[in-house]
């Protein structure tokens, strides 16, 4: 049985009068009261169609962009994609959202239209809790989301992993380090696999030498410490972004150690900072994914219709220069 406004006020123990101001977006609701509502439509899996509809005739031309921390390949994104939307004529109003409720809450912005649409460079709720929101404005995402309701502009890393192993081992390196992010991240996880599988296929390499970091901050260096003190040193390291490897560089030559001959350093961004200190990397093509990820808003209140930009990663090849 489809869920009624009726039940939206039962299961939130409010009226139906109430219920309607969060929906329509027109009047005053407590935040608390707000947020009973906001679950129990989570819950019942409330679908609003006339609310949808009002969303599309009363358009703000204001995208949300969520963040919950700055990093230097969020700049990169973030750009192209308020580039993208001014060539539109659309803003977009960036939300740092440090916590799981001041996430729900700029989303609600969704609701009462003050956004048009969100996308979600990071994500602190689950995506059952978050998939619900898309009934009152299109989501995006560069995360790894199976979704129908939120479009995702995520590359598959696995491939990208593999390939690199097996290329630095043809390059004669023996002993392949790896820097990867949180072991919740979709993308550690496409990355483990391929080491996993990488080490079934050539178990002559020596791939054991494994560091975790949820975040950019202090990554490179605290991987470069370990390196430092670890007695078999891998020939080879591979990071989860540009800055990451070029942080790692830099403590590394702090203390002597000569890039790339004592150790080459990979990254995986293709960003500004790999292309300044000539480090090989991986190219994810951040800037068409960053316009994928508006144009699939765009596209779901609009018409006509943007196109989409392929994406195809490959390796950059460079020569750090040791100095």
């Amino acid at each position: 049985m489809t869920a009624t406004i009726f039940d939206i006020a039962r299961l939130a123990q409010t009226s139906k009068s109430t219920v309607s101001r969060v929906i329509s977006g027109k009047g005053y609701v407590s935040q608390e009261k707000r947020q009973a509502i906001l679950a129990a439509i989570d819950t019942l899996h409330y679908v609003p169609s006339q609310a949808a509809r009002n969303m599309r005739r009363q358009q703000t031309h204001i995208i949300g962009f969520l963040i919950s921390d700055y990093f230097q390949l969020a700049g990169e994104f973030l750009t192209a994609f308020g580039k993208a939307a001014d060539a539109q004529g659309y803003h977009v109003n960036v939300y740092f959202t440090q916590t799981a409720e001041r996430e729900l809450t700029v989303l609600n912005g969704l609701m009462d239209h003050s956004l048009d649409a969100a996308f979600l460079l990071t994500r602190l709720n689950h995506w059952d809790r978050l998939t619900p929101y898309a009934q009152f404005g299109p989501l995006a995402t560069w995360q790894r989301v199976d979704s129908p309701a939120i479009y995702s502009s995520y590359v598959d890393h696995y491939p990208l992993y593999l390939q690199l192993l097996r290329r630095l081992a043809a390059q004669g390196y023996r002993r392949i380090g790896s820097v990867f992010t949180g072991t919740r991240h979709a993308n550690t996880q496409a990355k483990l696999q391929a080491l996993k599988d990488f080490q079934a296929e050539d178990p002559a390499v020596d791939t054991s030498w494994v560091q975790y970091h949820e975040g950019q901050h202090g990554a490179g260096s605290q991987a470069a410490d370990v390196w430092l003190t670890t007695p078999q040193r891998p020939d080879a390291v591979i990071c989860f972004s540009d800055y990451v490897a070029a942080a790692f560089i830099a403590h590394l030559r702090e203390a002597a150690i000569r890039v790339p001959q004592d150790v080459a350093v990979v990254g995986m961004d293709n960003s500004e900072i790999s292309r300044l200190m000539g480090i090989t990397t991986v190219d994810l093509h951040i800037e068409a994914q960053a316009e994928n990820d508006f144009a699939y808003l765009y596209n779901q209140l609009n018409e006509p219709q943007q196109p989409m930009k392929p994406v195809v990663p490959k390796i950059i090849e460079r020569q750090t220069t040791n100095y």
